[in-house]
């Protein structure tokens, strides 16, 4: 495979990858480069775990805790462009316990001056629906 598309990947049949571990282990590589990848990409990063073939969940939600952990700015302007994964994403954030506090994620992310208005809408709305999810 010489170049990754992020977006086919999504709707390929994942499951078929479990007999090509050389394909499956380039793939892996590829997506786990945070750093040089784009907001698109790191959006289509993000959309992987709700693949249609429902595969490599654990792995896709550890990918999406470091995406997060990586750039935390990056993961919700990322996110702000595949807004529907956000329920998805708020399960795996759960799951992952990926924060200690929410409300200095909260206050860092917002604080950080680097948002678009409809990236801290995003945001409020994400921390909203995790605190909800949370609190049942």
């Amino acid at each position: 495979m010489n170049k990754i598309d992020i977006e086919e990947l999504y709707w390929i049949d994942l499951a078929e990858l479990l007999n090509k571990p050389d394909e499956l282990n380039e793939i892996f590589e590829y997506i786990k480069d945070y750093n040089s990848r784009s907001i698109q990409e790191l959006a289509q990063i993000l959309r992987l775990y709700s693949n249609p073939s429902g595969v490599f969940t654990k792995e896709f939600a550890e990918i999406i805790r470091n995406v997060y952990r990586y750039n935390k700015i990056k993961f919700i302007k990322a996110l702000n462009l595949i807004k529907d994964e956000s329920i998805n994403l708020v399960y795996v954030f759960r799951s992952k316990e990926v924060f200690e506090d929410v409300d200095k994620e909260v206050f860092e992310i917002l604080n950080s001056n680097r948002l678009s208005e409809e990236e801290i809408d995003t945001t409020d709305t994400f921390f909203k629906m995790y605190k909800t999810i949370c609190a049942t």
